[in-house]
């Protein structure tokens, strides 16, 4: 009897054991590990990555990183900091060159880079987009003596644009497949594009036309500029780019944007940040 008993003990801890495994290797799968989050747990910090490309991210005057992206950013912070359970979030705000993004992102010099980025399938393999929370189109910025308004008015001539951009992405195949026989000259910042055109080193830029006119309007003369009808490429789709290989971190940044771009929040956000900032000062576009 004593032997039956020993046995039916031994079958009794050997199968609790095997039972208490499989629901520690099953939990173990069911909470997959972000290494973003951990940082972000780990140091009480968030950094972020951003351009000086007004109305999405830029410092003002007083030396504040503001923006539309950038408030986007912050209030994703926010839910950060309550999810976490963080007392505090401090956060860093680092500016990052187009052509550093990916790096960056990858090293974990930066967590978010919440600057003006297009969600463009060439670079999926190096990164990773939340879901797009504005639409842009990419048109021909020129003085207007050039007498340029359209893409057949640009065969032949020179054109700036910022290296590292989904805008010279579009530009080189629209250049193949109207065959423009364009001359391109490419720039480290969108600024740099611009002013190339704006002291004649190139006939136009081809910009985004929200990211134009903060350029054209805090020039000398904005009514010397003029900004095509015709639209250049397909459509900007702005996203927040995170690192690769973090599907943890970009769900939660998609659940907090879905969120905040559903509210009466975005809606006040974006009248204050983009909408007056789609108008040249002193002329209308042509």
């Amino acid at each position: 009897m004593k032997k039956i008993f020993s046995c039916k003990l031994k079958l009794l801890f050997r199968t609790t054991m095997l039972l208490a495994l499989a629901i520690v290797s099953r939990n173990m799968w069911a909470a997959p590990v972000s290494p973003t989050l951990e940082h972000i747990k780990q140091s009480n910090t968030l950094n972020i990555g951003y351009r000086q490309l007004a109305p999405f991210s830029f410092r003002d005057n007083d030396g504040k990183v503001t923006g539309y992206t950038i408030t986007l950013c912050n209030l994703i912070a926010d839910e950060l900091r309550h999810s976490l359970g963080l007392k505090k979030l401090a956060i860093n705000y680092i500016p990052i060159l187009f052509t550093d993004r990916v790096s960056s992102l990858n090293s974990s010099k930066i967590d978010m880079d919440c600057s003006v980025n297009t969600d463009a399938p060439e670079r999926k393999s190096s990164v990773s987009f939340s879901n797009d929370y504005y639409v842009a189109n990419m048109r021909i910025v020129s003085l207007g003596k050039n007498n340029i308004r359209s893409l057949n008015d640009l065969k032949g001539r020179t054109v700036s644009v910022p290296r590292g951009s989904k805008d010279l992405l579009e530009l080189n195949r629209v250049n193949r497949e109207k065959h423009l026989s364009l001359s391109i000259i490419t720039s480290d910042t969108m600024e740099d594009a611009f002013n190339m055109m704006a002291q004649h080193s190139t006939a136009a830029v081809i910009l985004d036309d929200i990211l134009a006119y903060p350029f054209i309007n805090q020039s000398e003369h904005p009514e010397d500029f003029t900004v095509s009808h015709e639209t250049v490429g397909d459509k900007m789709k702005y996203a927040i780019m995170m690192k690769k290989q973090d599907p943890m971190f970009v769900a939660f940044v998609d659940k907090t944007l879905e969120r905040i771009l559903e509210s009466p929040q975005n809606m006040q956000l974006v009248n204050k940040l983009l909408v007056q900032k789609v108008v040249i000062k002193n002329k209308h576009s042509d």
